[in-house]
Order: C-alpha cells, then structure tokens, then sequence
C-alpha cells in the first residue's frame, strides 16, 4: 500500500538534497557577494588564543607637569554587529577573532569569474523572434514586474545559475494582470520539491515549496501542485504581531506538532506546475545541478584564511619585542618605551662604554613568506579551474596555439550555458502563451550567442562562405548541366514518344495540365520518366531543388541573427 502524502510534513521539512547542498550554496553566494556578506560566514578558522585574546590594544600615557611619561593605561578597541550593540556597549566581540574577521580582506575571485562568464555569454544579446504583440512586447521589457528587461533577467539567471547550478523561474499571472510574469527563485528559497513520472514516463515536476518572502515576523511560501496554488503564510514571532498582515480570507491551520500557519488556496488552471529549473549545464539530480563555483568557492575561502593567518602571524610576530633588565626598568619608572624618540635611562658606564641593557628581537617570519607562496599556487590552480587565463599564463605560453586550446575549453563552457538557458526560455514561453490560452507561434525563436572571441564573426563568416566553395564544387562535380534536363509534357503523343526513345525507353502517358488540357507524357508511368532522367543526370529533380533551398534558408536565418545582434537597441 502507498504511504499517503503527508501536507504538513512536506511544508516544514526541506528536501534532503536541500539540506545535503546548503552550506555550499551558501558559500558560492557569499562569495559571490564579498563583503559583509562574507565576513558575516565567519570562514576563518578560530583558534583558542584567538578567543582568549582582546581585540585590538590602544595604548594611552599619562604625564607629569613637565611632560615626563609616568604611566601606561590600556584600552581595547571592540567591534559590534550592529548601531544598537555599539551604541549599548555591547562587546560581544572584544575579542582577537572578530577583530581578524573585521580586518582581513576578502578577494572576491567568485564574483570576478562569474561575471567574466557572463561577459562572455552575453557580449552578443540573445536574438528573438517573437510576435509583434502589444502583451509580448510589453513583457520583454518588463519581465519580472520590477522593470527589468528579458535580457537583464535571463543575464541574472546565467549569474546565478552559474553560482548555484541551478536557479528556477515560475511564470505566474496575476488577478487582474494582462500577462504573466517570470520570477527567479534561488535553489536556497526552494526548501522542498517532487518529481514523479506520468502516464506517457515523463518525468514532470509534481509538488513544490517556494519561500517567496521572509520577514522579521513572518515567512511566505508558495506551494502548488498541478491541481492547486497554496499561499502559505507562516508566523515565527507572536501571533498577535501577524494577523493584521494575513488577508482575512486565509484559512488558519495548527498541525499535530502545534505549528501554526495561515493559507489561501486557488485552482492551477493550467493542470501542471509553472515552475522550471534552469541548470548551469546537465543537472546532478533533478533540482540539483553542478557548477565549478563549488570548488572556486572552497579554493577562495582558503585564499581567505590563509590571509587571516598573514594577520594573525603579523598581529602576534611581526613587532619586535624589547627585553630590558630589571635595573633599567626601575630607572624608568617600570615603563620602558619602544616608540620613536622614547628616553631610557641606563646606568653609569664602568670602563668607558656605552652600557646598553635592553634590546629588541625581531621574530622569524619566514612562515609568512611560505604562506605567500602557498596562497600564490592556490590562485594559479584556481584560475584552471575557472578556465580563465591569468597574465603569467598568457607569458608562458609559447604559441598562440596553446592560447587558443585553453580558450576552446571555456568556449565549450559557455556555449553549454548558451544551450541551457535557449531551452530553458522556450519552455518559460510555452507557459507563458498557456496563461494567455493561446498557441505557441511555431516561428518563435530564440538564440543564444555563439561567438565568444573578437575574431569570431570573421570565422563565421569564413565558414559560411566555405560552405557556398563546397556546395558549387558539388554542383560542378555531381550535377553539371543537369538542371537542364525537367520534367515536362507533350502536347502530342509523338513528342513523348521520340523523348522516351532519347531517353533510352518507349512508351507514353498522359498528363492533365491545372487548366484541364490533355497531355503526354514519356514512358508508361511517371515513376519511370523520374527514374530515367535520374539514371542519367546523377541526379534526384525532387531533392536537389529542395536541398538547395535548405541550405540558403539556414544562411539567411544566421546571417539575420549576426546582423541583429550587432545592434545597439537591442542590448541589455
């Protein structure tokens, strides 16, 4: 007997792949983003010291009347997470490791790779061929209800698909609205999903949790199924606090586990979920799909901690320490000063010379150098990685050949992408004209660009005119002067006869011309006649016009998508 679905469990459980990949997901987007956002991972390692030490030490002297240093006070410098804990006084974190969380830099190396890969894809825009439909062209330049164009969108789809793998965009119409609209949803907003296969073994999309909003006092989800839309609304601070911000209309919920949640349920009209997944490239299980931001990601937030142990080694090491003997030190009042111009008193010479009893020793660090090292092969490894070629390789290659290879490496990346997002709009299409309960116009195109290098328009160029050297030479070398031997009738019996003797046989039929003439044909049956000319042509008469025609309907069709993707107007 089949488990019955659980509705309760599926809307507070996440998906186990969802909890196997959030962490890395959250990775890839906080390295992306750089900044607060990265430091707020907290990704250095955290040793005790660092715990047990204050954070940063400011040194403050007190004097006497005539200036003389007669004592040393010491105060901290403590960092706070936000106005208000600074403002309390808040020193949660006086301590050495949010002090190196404060100050070490982070190299965004992530977003600089993705952003390249972007550039690239997008260095040509899409080329389109829509209906010139007052709806459709108002979406395109308003694709998700925030102003964005279709470019700009499916751009912020690459970015972050590139960054997780795998986005999803719904395509969902309004009440009230005259067209629907294509949201993106991060895979770390899409908690829980389901796929099942249907009557035709199609594996299709059959349950989905999407977190459309999450604020302060209240998380909204979309769930649906073909059948329904739920919006739920689900409450993590004081119910009193959020019932005013649910529609009177939502139904309230409490679940054996005491949640507690509003939802408003719709019919689907459209008898499936307009949801879709966009993969980086092939997926690695429906939903999850992998990307190399994974590895750059883990190769940069080791760039990074090698960069807190620099700070740590420079904070700790760097500085000389001054050892100074017990005399000295009661000369001075207990404070020896390490500072430009600082007075020690010493004692009196015994033979003449100077008797210094103090020095400074500075301690090795030859670690730091090593870590350098370390940090410099890193980055090296991470730009193999990414595919990308850094300055140093372009010296070291010793022919543009090599050059050339590497990029064909990357080219074949991007053009994957290209492939993706190409299909992955056609279907957001397909939904699209479902919610206008129209068809799909079967001249509805879209294609992604191809060329990737500065010269690439030349070699397409080059290759469409090879293929024009080509077809000729067939023409010259298989056909010659066949186009002059076509089908035709007679209009007596006679003439048809002496050409089916030309022609190598005897016989005639007839023909009944569009305006109702009687004419004749050579040999018995029309089959034969086609056979004949074919025997001695080399050639098909049917196919090779056909041929023909082909090949200058796939040149025009390219030729117009080079020629518009040069324009301007048509730009993200």
């Amino acid at each position: 007997m089949a488990k019955q679905f659980d509705y309760n469990q599926f809307i507070y459980t996440a998906h186990p792949q969802y909890t196997r990949y959030i962490k890395d997901w959250l990775l890839s987007e906080r390295s992306l983003y750089g900044g607060v956002e990265y430091r707020d991972g907290e990704y250095l390692k955290a040793y005790t010291s660092d715990y047990q030490s204050a954070s940063e030490v400011i040194n403050t002297y007190a004097m006497d009347d005539d200036g003389n240093q007669i004592g040393v006070m010491k105060s901290y410098a403590a960092p706070a997470k936000s106005r208000a804990d600074a403002d309390s006084g808040n020193d949660n974190l006086s301590n050495f490791y949010y002090e190196k969380l404060a100050n070490t830099p982070v190299f965004p190396y992530t977003r600089l790779y993705v952003s390249e890969y972007n550039a690239i894809l997008f260095r040509s825009p899409p080329s389109r061929n829509l209906p010139n439909d007052p709806d459709v062209q108002a979406f395109i330049k308003n694709t998700p209800g925030n102003g964005d164009s279709i470019n700009e969108f499916m751009s912020m789809v690459d970015t972050f698909s590139t960054t997780f793998g795998v986005v999803w965009i719904s395509c969902m119409k309004g009440v009230d609205a005259d067209y629907p609209l294509w949201k993106m949803h991060k895979p770390t907003d899409v908690q829980n999903w389901s796929y099942s296969y249907n009557s035709s073994g199609e594996l299709e999309l059959n349950r989905i949790l999407i977190r459309v909003a999450n604020e302060p006092d209240m998380e909204i989800y979309h769930y649906m199924t073909p059948e329904e839309f739920h919006i739920i609304f689900k409450p993590t601070g004081d119910l009193d606090d959020v019932e005013f911000q649910v529609p009177e209309e939502a139904e309230y919920v409490e679940t054996d586990d005491e949640e507690v949640f509003y939802r408003l349920v719709m019919p689907n009209e459209l008898g499936y979920i307009p949801v879709r997944p966009v993969y980086q490239s092939t997926p690695i299980v429906q939903g999850i799909g992998h990307t190399p931001i994974f590895d750059i990601a883990q190769i940069q937030r080791s760039v990074y901690s090698l960069s807190g142990e620099i700070y740590s080694a420079v904070s700790y090491g760097l500085h000389p320490v001054n050892l100074v003997d017990e005399d000295t030190l009661n000369r001075n009042g207990n404070s020896v000063g390490a500072e430009p111009g600082a007075v020690i008193v010493t004692g009196a010479s015994l033979d003449g010379q100077p008797n210094y009893v103090y020095e400074f020793i500075s301690p090795d660090m030859a670690s730091v150098t090593e870590i350098r090292n370390i940090m410099d092969q890193q980055i090296s490894k991470m730009n193999e990685v990414a595919m990308i070629r850094s300055e140093e390789l372009i010296k070291a290659s010793r022919s543009g050949v090599q050059i050339e290879q590497y990029d064909s490496k990357l080219e074949a990346f991007i053009r994957k992408k290209a492939t993706s997002l190409e299909q992955a709009e056609y279907n957001l299409w397909k939904m699209w004209y479902d919610w206008q309960d129209q068809e799909l116009p079967e001249d509805l195109t879209i294609s992604y660009n191809r060329l990737y290098s500065q010269k690439g328009l030349e070699y397409e160029i080059k290759e469409m005119n090879t293929l024009l050297d080509a077809y000729q030479r067939y023409q010259d070398v298989f056909i010659g002067d066949a186009e002059e031997y076509t089908v035709r009738d007679y209009e007596t019996e006679a003439e048809a006869e002496a050409e089916a003797k030309r022609l190598g046989g005897t016989g005639t039929h007839t023909h009944t011309r569009e305006d109702g003439l009687v004419t004749y044909m050579p040999f018995t049956t029309h089959a034969e006649y086609e056979m004949r000319l074919e025997m001695l042509t080399g050639l098909d008469q049917e196919e090779s016009p056909n041929f023909r025609e082909q090949l200058k309907d796939k040149l025009s069709t390219r030729l117009q998508q080079l020629i518009d993707s040069t324009y301007s107007n048509n730009s993200l």
